[in-house]
């Protein structure tokens, strides 16, 4: 393959991967890996090997035209096959990926003839949960499509059907395996409850203990035997994170901010040593976020007054006619109720977020003493050192210097 050939192909991986679809490359009569469809025939009691010929209503002999096929199986998962031109047998898999949320009563009705139970209901409303879900294949189909005319030309051939996976009757063997399957399930969903609760409380200790719970009971689902698959399980963890922080209700502000973070430094790392330790990090952010940031007990105006004042802690002219002017009330109603809600009139309140966020950025940062005053509020470092000894007792570099390492 020529060299502008290869650096294409590269290019669509990376574009597939940033809409977090997974990408393989597969032979047409060779055996597919278990986690082609990220587990879901495993999880269905289908524990024998396939192939791409045992899916019907792909023409298989007329492989050499290279045609290009947009797929959707029997389980509503849309996946697109498209020709390799390393070799005239090798594929690229993407997917699988949904089109549309499903409800309960779709779910219940695709898999009416295998008799789901309630439990194996919530089991695949996790797992289709945690699928891409492209709403709008326009964007995608044009890439697919435009590649295709580069690499074929126009006589490129580009087709759409559903396809079904031919399934044997199950023996006994294979209903058992199924069913420690849905065990082992069952526990890593109640795990990740359990994950999320923690979280949503700033218990970064529980939350690490139920992480290693949940890999415990882990089948393959989302291996981490390849850097794609692991991004992939990171992703989910990131949305999972993120929905445990706001129900502690951490303002949406501060979760938009940290999820779209850790969703860059999840793409753009490619070693499993440093996606085990972001895997990590995530949990200990997240904490740190819901410990920092969440207003319980508080009213919808006073809620709205804290975040409002954490989101704009640099800001020099923050005080309580900037805020009153913000929410759209009188100065005070505010202070009265913000007063009696808090315990501390606002300025007061302003003065020791601004001195906590200082002493934070000190212990996390190696930032100069003038930039941390400024992202602080304080426009002069030298009032802002004599106003953090005055609080504190000594000075932003002795402060830093005791709580190196901590």
């Amino acid at each position: 393959m020529n060299k502008n050939l290869e650096i294409l192909y590269e290019l669509t991986e990376e574009f597939m991967n940033s809409l977090f679809l997974k990408a393989e490359e597969i032979y047409l009569y060779e055996n597919l890996s278990e986690e082609f469809d990220l587990g879901l025939r495993s999880m269905l009691g289908i524990n024998r090997s396939q192939t791409l010929s045992e899916f019907t209503g792909i023409d298989f002999n007329n492989e050499k035209e290279r045609i290009i096929y947009y797929l959707q199986d029997e389980y509503a998962c849309s996946y697109i096959l498209l020709p390799h031109n390393k070799a005239e047998d090798l594929m690229v898999l993407i997917g699988p990926y949904i089109t549309k949320v499903l409800e309960i009563s779709e779910i219940r009705k695709m898999f009416r003839s295998q008799r789901i139970t309630n439990e194996q209901i919530i089991l695949l409303l996790q797992y289709y949960g945690s699928l891409p879900c492209i709403t709008d294949e326009g964007i995608l189909h044009s890439y697919i499509e435009v590649l295709a005319h580069f690499v074929q030309g126009d006589d490129a051939d580009i087709r759409k059907m559903d396809i079904a996976v031919t399934s044997p009757e199950f023996g006994t063997a294979v209903k058992q395996d199924h069913s420690i399957r849905l065990k082992n399930l069952e526990k890593k969903y109640q795990n990740e409850t359990v994950m999320m609760e923690r979280i949503a409380n700033g218990d970064e200790t529980g939350a690490r203990k139920a992480v290693a719970r949940i890999n415990r009971f882990t089948f393959d689902v989302r291996s981490s035997d390849t850097i794609r698959s692991q991004q992939y399980y990171l992703a989910v963890m990131n949305t999972l994170c993120r929905k445990a922080a706001q129900q502690g209700n951490v303002h949406p502000y501060f979760l938009d901010e940290i999820s779209r973070q850790m969703s860059v430094r999840i793409l753009k790392t490619y070693d499993l040593k440093k996606l085990d330790r972001l895997a990590e990090e995530m949990i200990t952010e997240y904490c740190k976020l819901t410990s920092k940031h969440k207003v319980t007990g508080y009213s919808r105006i006073i809620s709205d007054a804290v975040n409002f004042i954490s989101a704009g802690i640099d800001h020099q002219n923050l005080s309580l006619d900037l805020v009153a002017d913000e929410l759209n009330v009188s100065k005070s109603y505010l202070s009265a109720r913000f007063r009696e809600e808090t315990g501390m009139t606002m300025t007061a309140y302003i003065a020791k977020k601004r001195m906590d966020n200082a002493q934070e950025l000190l212990k996390s940062t190696t930032l100069p003493v003038q930039d941390i005053a400024s992202l602080s509020g304080y426009d002069d470092a030298a009032y802002f050192t004599r106003l953090f000894k005055k609080k504190t007792g000594i000075s932003p570099r002795d402060y830093r210097k005791n709580n190196e390492g901590k």
